[in-house]
């Protein structure tokens, strides 16, 4: 594995997708056993989406996680969605983590609780009250983290926030294959914010793939800035980006 250094940011190329998640998983592993040492119970933030099924099957695969003092939180739902939509974030962390792995609990974003006002401050207790030992996510094809699309807001110290989707991102979630079309795509969601998710010890930015290639450039080459979310990392000591020859394929290393 290549390893470089972006700012104060450490970044790894895997010679595949499928080992990034192994990798990721190996230290996913690590800081968990490390955190139990001390705490009976932890909670950890996951991401989803395509780019996460090699971290999610090789977590799977593991024995070495006790999944049973592990409460699970994630990072997003589309705005008024049930978790019976197929598209639905809940849904896949069911579907892909929760069911296979059974956690201690899994804390899903309710999109479609209303008022809205009442879920943001349900998840913004939980965050703060479970306190999560790590965040696992990655960088979208427009450069954004979980659904802070640019220009995103790196000053709030929100947990969460209701979010409006750029076109950007939502044709990604197009292209993924989770809508038919644009009609069909929602056009806001619930988000944990940038310092939500740069609130952990340790920080974990899986990002596999040709398509997020780009983003990756512009997260690392260029400077930090809202307008590429993904650049925030440059100054995250706290975090590690994982690439496969795909996404790293721009960089000029």
């Amino acid at each position: 594995m290549e390893h470089l250094k972006y700012g104060q940011l450490d970044v790894s190329i895997a010679e595949s997708a499928t080992a990034l998640g192994v990798a990721a998983a190996e230290d996913f592993a690590k800081t968990v056993r490390a955190a139990l040492e001390t705490r009976d119970e932890i909670a950890v933030i996951l991401a989803t989406g395509n780019s996460q099924l090699p971290f999610a099957s090789a977590l799977r695969e593991r024995t070495d996680i006790e999944w049973s003092r592990i409460s699970i939180l994630h990072m997003d739902e589309y705005l008024g969605m049930s978790e019976d939509h197929p598209a639905s974030f809940r849904r896949w962390m069911k579907e892909n983590l929760v069911e296979p792995l059974k956690p201690k609990a899994f804390y899903g974003v309710l999109g479609d609780h209303e008022p809205v006002e009442e879920e943001l401050a349900r998840y913004t207790k939980l965050i703060k009250d479970l306190d999560p030992v790590i965040c696992v996510m990655g960088i979208g094809e427009n450069g954004h983290l979980a659904f802070n699309d640019p220009p995103a807001d790196f000053e709030t110290r929100e947990l969460i926030h209701v979010v409006e989707l750029d076109l950007a991102c939502r044709m990604q979630q197009i292209g993924e294959g989770h809508f038919s079309g644009l009609d069909d795509t929602p056009t806001h969601a619930l988000s944990l914010t940038v310092h939500a998710l740069l609130r952990p010890a340790d920080v974990l930015v899986l990002t596999p793939e040709a398509r997020k290639a780009k983003a990756v450039k512009d997260s690392l080459e260029g400077p930090i800035t809202p307008l590429v979310p993904g650049s925030i990392l440059q100054q995250s000591p706290n975090a590690r980006l994982y690439l496969d020859p795909d996404s790293s394929s721009l960089l000029a290393r």
